[in-house]
């Protein structure tokens, strides 16, 4: 293996390296095409050549699979995923004390963990213990909630 061909390597390597800590599939198409220029300097001997190889191959692979890969693996168009406080919103909580329009921020689990509380409406509702609540809106590290309808 000749120096050159271990250098394209390198590169390839590298830019690989370079790809796993970015999103977008962008950088592989260029580790590709360094690979493709090692594989044409077994062919090619002059490293401008191997130059218009590697770039040639890397914008025709950015411009052709990488909108085949994108659409694929819905890169940058995926459907937005709840998370963190969006997650919470409509989820169940269990209420480990009662709460009425009086006892202002209580106690409620969700997922395992224990969550500051308050009535989200002030109707004179009440959520006994052992009940299950809606959480309708994240306030800070508070929870709004309101009685789980029954089901119909």
């Amino acid at each position: 293996m000749s120096n050159v061909m271990l250098g394209w390597v390198a590169l390839a390597l590298l830019l690989g390296i370079i790809e796993v800590f970015t999103v977008g599939f962008f950088v592989c198409f260029f580790a590709l095409g360094a690979l493709i220029a090692a594989l044409a300097s077994l062919f090619i001997p002059g490293l401008l050549g191997q130059t218009l190889v590697f770039v040639l191959s890397s914008l025709l692979m950015v411009w052709w699979a990488r909108p085949v890969l994108t659409k694929a693996f819905k890169v940058g168009n995926r459907p937005a995923v709840e998370s963190n406080v969006s997650a919470l919103l409509n989820t169940v909580v269990l209420v480990l004390e009662p709460v009425d329009k009086y006892t202002g921020k209580v106690k409620v689990t969700h997922t395992g963990e224990v969550w500051t509380a308050y009535l989200a409406n002030e109707d004179g509702e009440t959520i006994p213990v052992g009940q299950e609540a809606l959480i309708v809106k994240v306030d800070g590290a508070k929870l709004a909630v309101t009685p789980k309808p029954s089901p119909s």
